[in-house]
């Protein structure tokens, strides 16, 4: 097994789902939602483009607050621009329960993780999820892709560890597991998710490709950028092939 890796935490958006397919109509339908809601329907937008939308291509760009931000931030740069929008105690709430209930409708996972996941605990890993959504969605994100049953921890943004590109869900997960930072891999597909892998003291960072972020943009962040997750068994050494 590479460098003695027994354990990885992986990031869920753009890792495990698809990023484009999942969440940008998510974004997309929650901003229309809330510009009807106040009258100013032009706004959806303006939010969005704010956030990270590129508007001629349509895709959320590398970086920005859409590709990898918590829900609060989002919130919070879309009530900047439109102060008519409610409070964020509100807010947020409203967007945390349309994304989960959106999302779990439009959830495009990255392949057949189930047997992923059984190669990967076959191999004798420890496994969690950390991600900057609400640990709520997450639950029920990795309930849906039928992953639940083969994961030790997962954490999201509110679970009082932090939120990436700190490092302090990646070291819960180590402390929880009874493991050193260097013996677990970090696989995220966000320059937020590598620098909390460094941050970390990882033993290995991994990039993938089914997020915002193109190869250029990875690579200077990690040991090694693959195509998707399912690559990892050959990397890590625990595919019996």
């Amino acid at each position: 097994m590479t460098a003695g890796i027994r354990g990885i935490v992986f990031d869920k958006d753009g890792t495990l789902i698809h990023f484009e397919q999942s969440w940008t109509p998510v974004y997309v339908e929650s901003a229309e939602a809330l510009a009807r809601r106040i009258g100013r329907p032009g706004m959806a937008a303006a939010w969005l483009q704010a956030t990270g939308r590129d508007p001629v291509s349509g895709r959320v760009l590398p970086g920005t607050v859409l590709a990898s931000a918590t829900v609060d931030v989002i919130a919070a740069r879309w009530r900047d621009l439109s102060p008519e929008l409610p409070e964020l105690d509100v807010l947020i709430p409203w967007l945390d329960e349309f994304w989960e209930r959106r999302g779990l409708e439009l959830l495009a996972p990255v392949g057949d993780l189930p047997v992923l996941f059984d190669r990967l605990r076959g191999g004798g890993l420890r496994l969690g999820v950390a991600t900057n959504d609400a640990e709520k969605a997450a639950h029920a994100t990795v309930g849906r892709l039928g992953i639940a049953g083969h994961l030790d921890f997962v954490a999201g943004y509110d679970s009082g560890h932090g939120a990436k590109p700190e490092p302090g869900m990646i070291l819960a997960f180590c402390a929880a597991m009874g493991l050193a930072p260097a013996d677990v891999a970090m696989v995220g597909d966000s320059p937020a998710d590598l620098t909390a892998g460094r941050a970390a003291g990882c033993g290995r960072v991994v990039g993938v490709l089914t997020g915002t972020s193109p190869e250029q943009v990875l690579v200077p962040l990690a040991d090694v950028v693959l195509a998707d997750v399912h690559a990892l068994p050959a990397l890590l050494g625990t595919d019996p092939a």
